[in-house]
């Protein structure tokens, strides 16, 4: 009898815990597009503490902005024309994050607030 009981307490503490699993914070979107006047919009703000995905689409050829480059975190994404390309960022507490084509002359920043 106490090994029945002792099986049913874990039984009951295991299905608890499982009731008490975090569940796992959505990815917000934010769309940002590259046209002839650069990146737009150029500035995007983004909630703390949570993981963002940008979507940026590349709508025109007569921009050097065939890439994008992300100083900070060391990242690099080829955007090829009209396709969108997912560039997840991770939680922050604050603050900016710059962007810039390849050439380092047509930019953004994400401000995390």
């Amino acid at each position: 009898m106490k090994r029945t009981s002792a099986v049913v307490a874990g039984l009951i503490m295991l299905a608890a815990s499982s009731c008490q699993q975090s569940r796992p914070v959505e990815t917000e979107e934010y769309a940002i597009a590259v046209t002839d006047q650069g990146f737009e919009p150029a500035e995007t703000k983004v909630p703390k503490g949570h993981p963002v995905t940008l979507v940026i689409t590349r709508k025109t050829d007569q921009t050097c902005a065939k890439e994008v480059v992300f100083p900070s975190l060391d990242r690099r994404y080829t955007l090829p024309l009209n396709q969108p390309v997912r560039v997840t960022l991770p939680a922050t507490q604050g603050g900016e994050i710059r962007y810039v084509c390849g050439m380092n002359m047509l930019g953004g920043e994400i401000v995390i607030k």
